[in-house]
């Protein structure tokens, strides 16, 4: 059952959405590529606060590191260090915003993350 459909029959129900979103939020899961788009999905959307989680099934390190990542003033909101072949790196969730990042050894792979306050797209709204 696609993840929209359980927040409309839990509205139908008399169950907040939000409620709902915080009991069964899976991570969204970013796999990471050796060619383009480097990050599958390139642009995902996520819900506020649900947990992501970045793959990576080649065979090098990659990194997954928020672009206003500015090491002597700490305002890096993530950054996975070296992520080796086989590993993963995870975020318990986001606030918010958009955020793009990059691979510090590969930057060439850039990725953005759109994270919403809403579970559903705008259009439905």
């Amino acid at each position: 059952m696609s993840r929209i459909l359980i927040f409309l029959l839990a509205g139908l129900a008399g169950i907040s959405p939000r409620s709902l979103a915080l009991e069964t939020s899976l991570p969204t899961r970013i796999m990471m590529e050796d060619g383009s788009p480097y990050y599958v999905p390139i642009a995902p959307t996520v819900v506020s606060n649900t947990p992501i989680r970045w793959d990576n099934p080649t065979p090098t390190h990659h990194t997954v590191t928020h672009s206003d990542c500015i090491e002597d003033e700490g305002s890096c909101v993530f950054d996975s260090g070296a992520v080796s072949p086989g590993s993963s790196f995870s975020v318990p969730g986001l606030p918010v915003g958009h955020y793009t990042y990059h691979c510090r050894i590969h930057p060439i792979m850039r990725g953005r993350l759109v994270v919403t306050d809403s579970p559903l797209p705008p259009s439905q709204l």
